[in-house]
């Protein structure tokens, strides 16, 4: 990139950070000049043209500074009778903007900003800051070390995706050098630019000697000096056969790797996205839904997140944790041949929040002397198909028991229960009194009675009109599920004939 175009860059880059404090001084003026004008001796006409344009809005294409500024000349021009009362407001007005001008003038804020260099640090991968705030270890980019490492380990080197860059600064304060060290100029960073061609420079600097220094400066901010541990990054070195061989047992935080995590996670769980859009309207989609379960969150900071590093605050502080957890036991489901009913407290259990949902929507209801609205009746519903669905999933299981032929036979269920949840058992007595009986019917008075029990409150009266109530709500719920288990049955007949 030529020097004409870097200089172009630097050029705009003070513009705009001049833009908001002229904007700032010229809105004070403004104001001041609408509070002098209408406690002034001028006419009423000149007043209400002051106030027109105090209350006019900025047009679609004008900016906020044009607009603001647009009203302080039209406001100073107005045709006054003794216009001197507004002097004191254009002399400081003038005399903090020539101050703003001298604070970005290009000499000036090179100067101050690379005596600060030291205090950012620029294209990096790890920040010790991550570990612990008050950490003052070093920050070091990984991928200067090469990818030499097993391709098995999770590690930045071994990333082969375009990996995010990170940057930190000591204090707030030093942002505005961060961020200028980092223009894009045709897709190189100045800051790199300047470390190797300082020349760029040179019509913002005295002399070449200030030219060397600052191309000297501005380069701690990618090589810094001294590389040092602390004892808040808990580095813990654990020695191996050789002197020169450990562990490294605590290694610092990549924020790029957790950038990458951060931003993978939160694009699999936008609900605006086309699959996932496609997932929540339950229609087809040849995209795959990706999930993440049971994540945790690490707050590694509480405020001023970009203090710590720029990509920490692009998490807002945020690290997401994948679960690095041993497998869990997974309880074996086995026929209920020593249970009495299917209905009993291992069961509610498992239904244990849904119930309490309807318990306490119940006691609220009556507490506050509440109708059972429409509202309140399809809440009562929606706490019911969440209490049946635990059943029904549980009923699945056992009715899925393919190595447990017949295990009802030696059961102690009541004969209704065996008839629904052993549908695979095949002496011809069983079949034909299911066929026969109405068997649901009992399974449906069942599961009204277990709710009652499992919802009980001194202050309820559960009796035989909350016990139909469940009976009405359930037994469509029973018949679809009947019917879906009975047509997965015939489906695994013909794939077995086939």
């Amino acid at each position: 990139m030529e020097n004409q175009q870097i200089i172009e860059v630097i050029e705009a880059f003070f513009q705009r950070k001049k833009e908001p404090g002229i904007e700032k001084i010229v809105k004070e003026a403004v104001k001041i000049c609408g509070e002098k004008i209408a406690k002034s001796s001028e006419s009423q006409d000149v007043k209400d043209q002051a106030k027109a344009l105090l209350d006019s809005k900025k047009t679609k294409k004008q900016s906020a500074l044009d607009n603001i500024q647009e009203k302080y000349m039209q406001l100073l021009n107005l045709s006054y009778q003794n216009p001197v009362f507004l002097s004191d407001v254009k002399s400081d007005t003038a005399k903090s903007i020539l101050a703003l001008d001298e604070k970005f003038s290009p000499n000036h804020w090179l100067a101050d900003a690379s005596n600060k260099a030291s205090g950012v640090v620029l294209d990096v991968t790890h920040i010790s800051k991550l570990t612990h705030s008050s950490a003052k270890a070093s920050n070091f980019n990984a991928l200067v070390f090469g990818t030499q490492q097993p391709k098995t380990l999770l590690i930045t080197a071994n990333f082969t995706g375009k990996i995010p860059i990170d940057f930190a600064y000591s204090t707030a304060e030093y942002a505005p050098i961060a961020e200028f060290l980092q223009l894009d100029c045709a897709g190189q960073m100045l800051g790199k630019i300047l470390c190797n061609n300082p020349a760029a420079l040179k019509p913002f600097a005295q002399d070449d000697a200030q030219l060397l220094q600052w191309q000297e400066q501005f380069n701690l901010a990618f090589n810094e000096k001294n590389k040092s541990s602390h004892i808040l990054v808990k580095q813990v070195y654990f020695p191996l056969t050789s002197a020169t061989d450990y562990h490294l047992l605590t290694p610092l935080t990549s924020s790029s790797l957790a950038q990458i995590i951060y931003d993978r996670i939160w694009e699999a769980r936008r609900k605006d996205t086309p699959v996932n859009k496609a997932r929540a309207e339950k229609t087809f989609s040849s995209e795959v839904v990706r999930s993440f379960h049971r994540t945790a969150v690490l707050k590694a900071t509480q405020t001023n997140h970009q203090n710590v590093s720029n990509l920490n605050g692009k998490r807002s502080g945020q690290l997401i944790l994948l679960p690095a957890i041993p497998p869990q036991w997974q309880t074996q489901t086995k026929p209920p041949i020593h249970l009495k009913t299917l209905f009993n407290k291992q069961l509610a259990t498992q239904a244990k929040e849904p119930l309490t949902e309807l318990k306490n929507l119940l006691l609220a209801i009556k507490a506050n002397k509440l109708s059972v609205n429409l509202q309140r009746k399809q809440l009562i519903r929606r706490h019911l198909i969440e209490i049946a669905d635990v059943v029904f999933d549980y009923a699945a299981q056992i009715q899925g028991l393919k190595q447990h032929t017949s295990w009802s036979q030696a059961s102690q269920l009541p004969a209704h229960q065996q008839y629904w949840l052993d549908p695979l058992r095949q002496d011809e007595e069983f079949q034909t009194a299911k066929a026969t009986l109405d068997w649901t019917s009992d399974v449906v008075v069942d599961f009204s009675k277990w709710i009652n029990r499992h919802i009980k409150h001194k202050q309820l009266t559960l009796g035989a009109a909350h016990e139909k109530q469940w009976q009405k709500l359930f037994t469509p719920l029973l018949r679809e599920f009947n019917a879906l288990a009975e047509a997965d049955l015939e489906i695994g007949a013909v794939e077995k004939q086939a």
